[in-house]
């Protein structure tokens, strides 16, 4: 598995937090929003990118360790400044999901 592959692994763990903590009544965020969806794709979408890259032990090793640890940052962040974290959190889970769609699209090209 490549650095860059590795790199929107755990950056789109971002994207799945941030959409988990706004479907959770938050004391920063208020009420919640639909979102729980997300989480799934994003999960699956991670899970798909650490297949294809063919370490997939490596791979759900990492998205495990990128939920706990930016998770629990996302967590502190939220704490001491809501909006700009959860801004923040969403801009860099999307750059790891459109890195994760990137790794795909390469596998698939050079599959075919």
């Amino acid at each position: 598995m490549d650095d860059f592959a590795r790199l929107s692994i755990a950056l789109a763990s971002l994207l799945g937090l941030a959409c988990w903590a706004r479907s959770t009544t938050t004391r920063a965020w208020g009420e919640p929003a639909e979102g729980r969806m997300a989480v799934w794709a994003t999960l699956l979408l991670q899970v798909s990118t650490a297949l294809v890259t063919g370490h997939w032990e490596a791979g759900a090793a990492l998205i495990a360790a990128a939920w706990m640890l930016l998770g629990a940052a996302l967590v502190l962040a939220m704490n001491q400044w809501p909006v700009p974290a959860h801004r923040w959190a969403a801009r860099l889970g999307w750059l790891g999901a459109s890195g994760c769609l990137a790794v795909l699209a390469t596998a698939l090209q050079h599959a075919g």
